[in-house]
């Protein structure tokens, strides 16, 4: 090996010496394509190492070895010429591919001829870069493009089945019958392609363009196209390719980007490249053990199977270790909740937080909140805002792969790293990223949780920034939250500005100010208050003071009023109320006029009626408010 190294360096002095001799001496020479070749092709050695990965002229009359070509082979064929010819019956899009990695520090070249006048069906291609050897699938590739409805040389990116020109040679460049060029594609290791482009009757190449761009950093295969119409099945003609670069030098460990139930037993899970799954292992909790079969699907799919089903309602999570990319990169997030989801109804997920008027350094958030006991699916579900004439806008779609575990919240922005810095967040809570976002007004507006085609209508809120605690002149960056989900989404009294020790917001996690409606008094009581004294500073601690009542049985109306020392009315809590047999009800310490109550002593009178059997209540319990 050292001697093998001692030769290449001398080699490559010699070639530094020679260089300016070398220079004159050698030039390419591009010959008609109807005449056998005579080009002969030189690999210069440079400062920088360049691994030659295709060389091709055809005039071993064989496309099936030394490369070995794959593809539309039927449509194909080396004519007498030694050029690689289209045999196509019928109108079709045909190619052929051969492994190639070159895309950094690379250069390809290749001799078209097309025997037709080119138009939107008949061109020809030129894939540089590919990661599949067929692009009539979802290919993800750079190509050079010859002919077409603006009879042009230009590049492509295709990502799929989407196309988009990112090189826009000069149109009427391949106008004519026939056409025959050379094209030259030149791109760095950090994403700079030339486009060239040299017709038979000119010496040198002309520029097409210039461009950066790294929406693909490896390649797989290089391959080579046509679109023809009936009349021109037989009209295409490729020749004198070469192809030498460096291969992309592979540091990124793979993301886990997808997982779907295909079957009661088996997953689909889907990788951003291929992996190696030999020493792979795959394993669900909740006793379903290892996976009993592991099948590759395509290119960057795995289908899992398990000896025991999965059961509705039960959130899974799938663990996987010792899984590489082909560059033997370990995958660094290997976790991922699933569960068979149940069937969503109204009223099972609901509003639990907003934040309308984010702060400089942070964004607009809506949470929602399970208030079912139901393992949810909410993928593509719509965050939309109410227009005036009642109609939904387009909305904002919550991401896929998104479920809620009963009593579970989770908060959706526009920006989630944002959004944790801001409030300081842990990592565990529970704060996704959305695609778009719908700025949502400062006063006032209508948010509906709906499903994606809008037919069902999960919850609604008409917010009011007049809700918020009167203590906050400025309420930029301070969120709404519900106090309780099984409380009434637009009743004003179910939400409350959020406290100051949180940084008046929680998304993600439980609510500052909620509050246990459902726990019962451990000695039978008909009313009670929790707590006998508190303090409405929005400190997060006892900000609320919950006026609960259990009655022997349904029937009653009722009145609710707050008295201060002096016998007067500050607040009406409730008027001819139909009560529920057990309930509470809920005082912020605001009066009738929407200000803030004054520290003292203060009387809960609360009176019922029950029309049905005449029997009638009247209960007064003393409540001290405060401001500490």
């Amino acid at each position: 090996m050292i001697i093998g190294f001692i030769l290449l360096f001398l080699f490559c002095v010699l070639f530094l010496l020679l260089k300016e001799t070398i220079a004159k001496i050698i030039h390419f020479h591009v010959i008609d394509l109807k005449m056998k070749k005579s080009t002969l092709f030189f690999i210069f050695i440079t400062p920088f190492f360049v691994f030659a990965q295709v060389q091709e002229d055809f005039s071993d009359g064989d496309f099936t070895k030394d490369p070995v070509w794959e593809g539309n082979t039927e449509r194909f064929v080396v004519n007498a010429a030694g050029q690689l010819q289209s045999n196509a019956s019928a109108a079709s899009r045909s190619f052929l591919f051969t492994p190639s990695q070159s895309i950094n520090n690379a250069v390809w070249e290749c001799s078209v001829k097309i025997n037709y006048t080119t138009s939107a069906n008949n061109y020809a291609s030129v894939y540089v870069v590919s990661d599949r050897a067929d692009v009539s699938a979802e290919a993800n590739a750079y190509y050079v493009k010859i002919g077409g409805s603006d009879d042009e040389v230009s590049l492509f990116v295709q990502q799929g089945k989407k196309q988009r020109k990112i090189i826009d040679g000069t149109n009427k460049r391949t106008e004519g019958n026939p056409v025959m060029l050379r094209v030259k594609l030149i791109r760095d290791d950090a994403g700079n392609f030339e486009l060239y482009s040299k017709l038979a009757t000119e010496d040198s190449f002309v520029l097409e363009g210039k461009v950066q761009d790294e929406t693909f950093k490896r390649s797989s295969y290089f391959g080579l196209s046509f679109s023809n119409t009936a009349a021109s099945g037989k009209s295409y003609f490729f020749d004198d390719i070469a192809v030498s670069g460096e291969s992309f030098v592979d540091n990124e460990a793979p993301v886990w980007e997808a997982l779907s139930v295909e079957a009661p037993n088996r997953l689909r899970l889907r990788f951003s490249e291929a992996v190696n799954v030999d020493k792979a292992v795959f394993e669900l909790n909740n006793g379903l053990g290892l996976a009993v079969s592991k099948v590759p699907e395509g290119d960057f799919e795995l289908l899992l199977e398990f000896e025991r089903q999965f059961q509705p309602g039960t959130l899974y999570t799938l663990y996987i270790t010792g899984l590489t990319d082909l560059s033997g990169n370990e995958l660094l997030d290997g976790k991922k909740l699933f569960g068979i989801p149940q069937e969503l109804e109204a009223g099972d997920l609901r509003i639990n937080e907003i934040l309308f008027e984010a702060p400089e350094a942070s964004v607009e958030y809506i949470e929602l909140v399970n208030a079912s006991n139901k393992l949810l699916d909410i993928s593509n579900f719509l965050l939309a805002l109410r227009k005036k004439d009642k109609s939904l806008q387009s909305g904002v779609k919550i991401p896929s792969g998104c479920y809620i575990l009963p009593g579970a919240c989770v908060a959706f922005c526009s920006d989630a790293e944002r959004l944790r810095n801001y409030y300081r967040l842990s990592g565990e809570e529970a704060v996704l990223t959305t695609e778009t976002w719908q700025s949502l007004p400062n006063q006032e507006a209508t948010v509906v949780v709906t499903n994606s085609d809008k037919s069902l209508v999960c919850d609604e809120l008409t917010y009011n920034a007049k809700w918020h605690n009167p203590l906050f002149i400025n309420t930029v960056g301070i969120a709404l939250e519900r106090i309780h989900p099984a409380l009434a989404t637009q009743d004003p009294a179910s939400w409350h500005s959020a406290a100051s020790e949180v940084n008046y917001g929680t998304p993600g996690y439980r609510n500052s100010q909620y509050v246990d409606i459902t726990s019962s008094p451990q000695n039978e009581k008909r009313l009670w208050l929790e707590p006998e004294a508190f303090s409405p500073d929005n400190d997060g601690v006892d900000d609320l003071c919950r006026i609960r009542y259990k009655l022997e049985e349904a029937g009653y109306t009722a009145n609710v009023f707050i008295f201060n020392a002096l016998g007067n009315v500050v607040c009406r809590l409730a008027e001819n109320v139909l009560l529920q047999s057990e309930g509470v009800l809920l005082w912020d310490g605001r009066t009738e006029q929407g200000r803030n109550a004054d520290s003292g002593v203060y009387v809960v009178f609360f009176q019922a009626f029950n029309l049905s059997n005449g029997k009638r209540l009247d209960i007064k319990l003393p409540l001290v408010l405060s401001m500490r």
